[in-house]
């Protein structure tokens, strides 16, 4: 039950998140993943999970308030739930600004072409990366690893990753 609840509330694993989507027309498939800085609390891990999914889930009390202001008229419930959405944004943007500042984040990109799969990004580092925070969270979940080194591996990980300073000069 404890892991359910830490599941909706904080995301899939301490360490942070492993996303797999379509990026858009042409490209096969994108991959992100989030490593929050080793040490996070709980507290700082939902705050991180809720601004990201606050578009899906703030969209969806939205909507709630919606249909409990419906007597107010359409455009004073439209109105308040349209703040309420922003506002979602801005704080969360703010009270998460220096934690996702300390996320180490590494993308990868799979294009099919001409019948060959082409890769883009830090594809060999986001592969291991990934496949060891996976394998370590197994441990975690199946009780073969004690807090103490489950933090030192993601800790290890974590470090061998760009940092946010680095990736805005591989961007320049």
């Amino acid at each position: 039950m404890n892991e359910m609840v830490r599941l909706l509330f904080e995301g899939g694993a301490p360490w942070g998140t492993l996303d797999v989507s379509p990026a858009g027309r042409g490209i096969w498939q994108r991959v992100r993943l989030t490593v929050y800085p080793p040490g996070i609390t709980a507290g700082q891990r939902r705050l991180l999970h809720l601004s990201r999914t606050w578009p899906v889930g703030g969209g969806i009390l939205c909507l709630a308030a919606l249909v409990f202001l419906s007597d107010e008229g359409p455009w004073l419930s439209l109105t308040i739930a349209l703040a309420a959405y922003a506002a979602g944004f801005l704080v969360t943007a703010r009270l998460t600004r220096e934690l996702r500042e300390r996320c180490r984040i590494v993308t990868a990109a799979s294009e099919y072409v001409g019948g060959e799969v082409r890769e883009f990004g830090n594809v060999h580092v986001l592969r291991a990366a990934a496949s060891r925070l996976r394998e370590l969270e197994a441990r975690r979940r199946a009780g073969l690893v004690d807090p103490v080194a489950y933090e030192a591996e993601w800790t290890e990980v974590y470090n061998l990753l760009p940092d946010h300073a680095a990736r805005a000069l591989e961007h320049h």
